[in-house]
């Protein structure tokens, strides 16, 4: 086994190589204290297929929101020029390949940080980036020995900057040309004003012990093909000596069947895989990571006999409704924010309900809605209520079912 470091994203990083006898090589980051030291959970997301998983399906559901811009009355924004810049973020993105990218740094690192690029302070942006969280260099930024609250005080805050790395050079990059985007909360810990923490670090053990349960399995298999031929006779046998000895042991991984000098019995080198309960740990182990990322077994299940399709579509919704949907309101109202819409009462809503696995929620939607308009019509013609009232508490509940926003 030998350790090599290598440069990702400006940091050293240290890995683990360890190459067998019979020549197959296996490379990982996630071993002992060098796992628990690496601050890089962006590289472990491409490493650790659980974690991958996870990520992605965060990423692509998040990514697949529809955008609209309304004014104060709820009602959609012609031609909208915010829109038009999200649809085309910049040169090299798409909206989706924008949103993937940003959930994507929000799941790994806990933050995003999206720069604007724009004439003057007063203009919407001309394009907009996703900064890589491993690029930023705080700067002192986060240290901060007062409460900000004044104009004066909010201005100088703002004309802070951070430096960020891009192909190798340098950019000084202010406050103020920044969004950020958090996955938890900003400011939990002490010096942390503009950082939230990582997900991931609640996870650095459990995903160790889905790497070792991997490197176990890998092994296991790789012997599952191997015999060994033992001595079986009684008395005066022939003792293996230190050359025969090394001789086996050169052998191990490069011969499926060894045999020793006398007479012999041959053994399978692994006797029940089953009894290791490999894939029961690793389920057990990738559940708890789903549930660190507001997932359950109905969303992403190892063992797809625990859960029926109807617990699928209902577990796909929930997350979406209770986890997905409030990532995507954050990210509106920050947007909202500077972009300056707030300002004219005017907003950016995110909605899922275009989604064919929405369709059957919108459904019930309707259903409900049906239903509540004929206990009116009841109520109308018995003169219990009168139509000012019908019509208020039908607006009501329009927009308690969220038929609109």
């Amino acid at each position: 086994m030998v350790e090599k470091s290598f440069s990702l994203f400006g940091r050293q990083i240290f890995s683990k190589i360890e190459r067998s006898r019979d020549g197959s090589i296996w490379t990982t980051l996630l071993s002992g204290d060098d796992f628990i030291n690496n601050q890089n959970y962006l590289h472990t997301s491409l490493e650790n297929p659980v974690l991958n998983a996870i990520v992605s399906l965060r990423a692509k559901m998040y990514s697949q929101m529809q955008i609209s811009h309304v004014d104060a009355n709820g009602k959609e924004v012609k031609n909208s020029d915010v829109l038009k810049l999200l649809k085309q973020p910049n040169y090299f993105q798409s909206q989706e390949d924008f949103l993937f990218q940003q959930m994507w740094f929000l799941s790994t690192s806990g933050n995003n940080y999206v720069y604007q690029i724009k004439p003057l302070s007063t203009d919407l942006p001309k394009a907009i980036y996703n900064l890589i969280p491993s690029e930023i260099d705080f700067n002192k930024v986060n240290k901060v020995d007062k409460f900000v609250f004044t104009k004066e005080q909010i201005k100088s805050f703002a004309d802070r900057k951070i430096k960020y790395t891009l192909d190798g050079k340098v950019y000084d990059i202010k406050i103020s040309e920044i969004i950020p985007l958090y996955d938890l909360a900003n400011a939990i810990t002490t010096d942390s004003w503009f950082v939230a923490p990582s997900r991931v670090k609640a996870i650095e053990k459990v995903l160790q012990n889905i790497d070792v349960n991997l490197r176990s399995k890998h092994k296991n298999l790789q012997f599952s093909a191997k015999y060994v031929g033992v001595n079986k006779s009684t008395g005066m046998e022939a003792q293996i000596q230190t050359a025969d000895r090394k001789a086996i042991e050169n052998v191990l991984n490069a011969k499926d069947v060894l045999t020793t000098n006398a007479s012999v019995e041959y053994k399978h080198l692994v006797s029940d895989m089953k009894k290791l309960f490999l894939d029961e740990q690793f389920a057990d182990d990738a559940n708890k990571c789903l549930l660190a990322f507001e997932m359950n077994k109905n969303v992403l299940n190892y063992f797809a006999k625990d859960s029926t399709f109807e617990n699928q579509k209902n577990g796909v919704i929930d997350w979406i409704q209770n986890s997905i949907q409030g990532s995507a309101d954050n990210t509106m109202n920050s947007l909202s924010s500077t972009f300056g819409l707030l300002d004219k009462g005017e907003k950016l809503v995110a909605s899922y309900n275009h989604l064919p696995i929405m369709q059957s929620l919108i459904n019930d939607k309707i259903k409900s809605f049906t239903e509540f308009q004929n206990a009116l019509k009841v109520s109308l013609e018995n003169q219990t209520i009168d139509n000012a009232t019908a019509k208020k508490m039908s607006d009501n509940f329009i927009k308690t079912l969220g038929l609109w926003k």
